[in-house]
């Protein structure tokens, strides 16, 4: 390990881990912003069917 204590490379992990955490949830939340529109459509098709 080059200098680093057990503890300063395991923090390191844990934050690269919870930067990939809310890079995903990002990009979730933008994929459902993006569709939303198209998931809107579906539903109310949906409910004119069966109604």
């Amino acid at each position: 390990m080059d200098g680093q204590t057990i503890a300063e490379h395991g923090d390191e992990h844990e934050e690269e881990a919870a930067e990939q955490r809310r890079e995903r949830r990002r990009l979730i939340r933008q994929l459902l912003i993006d569709w939303s529109p198209v998931m809107a459509a579906v539903a109310n098709l949906v409910v004119q069917h069966f109604s």
